[in-house]
């Protein structure tokens, strides 16, 4: 066995067989599940305005609504942010997943070439090794760049969940305050703060599943290193 074959089966056992695994699919799951989070964002964002203009429709009688409408609006800021932050890291995963699959496969290719190649002319031998070794390169490096978006994903996905379980917080605060108001605003800051609670379960309910499948493929991955 040629030192080069023996580095490319050190290589390959050093790597979780993505095919095998359906690693690639996995990805395309939670970039499809992520992708209904903006709509759920959009809604907190609406709101937030919801319970701007009521609040200015209120006056005096919601100065205690106040503060809680400010966060509301700097929350549904962050939430959009982040959500488009998302979108394009779960895209950006799914589609490293997939164009690492193409690579891995011509790994696979090499490898076979070497062992076919086994006792060839010397001069037969050289070129293949180039294509090895571009082939090894092209893979580490799409490993590299899917383990990046991946990280910085799971970092995404658990910064919108801290801000959803302060949604939640917030919309419970809202409706203390609503019972304390004329009953014909209270029921307008009810309806919203129970929409926006509805929508910030709905966000964390995704995210927690998308974070729970991401670490899977994460731990799929630790072996690449």
């Amino acid at each position: 066995m040629t030192a080069l074959s023996l580095t490319l089966g050190i290589h390959m056992a050093r790597k979780v067989d993505l095919e095998k695994n359906k690693f690639h699919l996995l990805a395309v799951s939670v970039a499809a599940d992520l992708s209904d989070v903006k709509a759920e964002g959009e809604a907190i964002s609406l709101e937030a305005m919801n319970a701007k203009v009521l609040v200015a429709r209120a006056g005096t009688m919601a100065l205690g609504f106040r503060p809680l409408t400010d966060f509301m609006v700097e929350l549904a800021d962050d939430t959009i942010r982040l959500v488009n932050e998302i979108e394009f890291e779960a895209l950006a995963v799914s589609l490293q997943a997939v164009e690492r699959l193409r690579t891995l496969n011509a790994v696979n290719q090499a490898q076979r070439a070497l062992v076919l190649a086994e006792g060839a002319p010397v001069k037969h031998i050289g070129g293949l090794n180039v294509f090895v070794k571009k082939a090894l390169d092209l893979d580490n490096a799409r490993v590299e760049q899917l383990l990046d978006h991946a990280v910085h994903l799971t970092s995404l996905l658990e910064e919108i969940s801290e801000q959803m379980i302060a949604a939640c917080a917030v919309a419970s605060s809202a409706r203390i305050e609503a019972a304390a108001i004329e009953p014909r605003y209270s029921a307008s800051f009810n309806s919203v703060s129970t929409n926006l609670q509805r929508c910030a379960e709905a966000v964390l309910k995704k995210v927690k599943a998308s974070h729970s499948l991401l670490s899977q493929a994460l731990n799929m991955t630790g072996n690449y290193q």
